[in-house]
């Protein structure tokens, strides 16, 4: 059985083989959950169900696609859905640094 980390390498090894063959870019919204979940102790990325994204977790997604579709930094935008001051800051940051740290990794350079 695969740990967290190992399977979402996988799928991120899958995602950029298949764009690679379809000359696509990929939105990394799994490295940016990945990176959030490694940074907090206990991320409220999923409802109580396991498997759907909080608020939180949704608006982390939204940022990484903000962020690779406009090539431009989720910092500083407006919307923060119900989320702290805090938690819009990390997420912000988080997305901006794996969709633009590297952009030629996701076919968006």
């Amino acid at each position: 059985m695969l740990d967290y980390s190992s399977m979402q390498s996988a799928i991120t090894d899958g995602y950029l083989a298949i764009a690679d063959e379809q000359n696509a870019a990929v939105a990394p919204v799994g490295v940016a959950w990945q990176t959030l979940s490694s940074r907090e102790a206990s991320p409220s990325l999923w409802q109580a169900d396991g498997s759907h994204p909080t608020t939180e977790g949704t608006y982390l997604a939204a940022c990484v696609f903000y962020a690779a579709i406009f090539r431009q930094s989720p910092k500083g935008l407006s919307y923060h859905a119900d989320l702290s001051d805090k938690e819009v800051a990390t997420v912000q940051d988080i997305d901006s640094s794996t969709v633009l740290g590297d952009p030629s990794r996701w076919g968006l350079g």
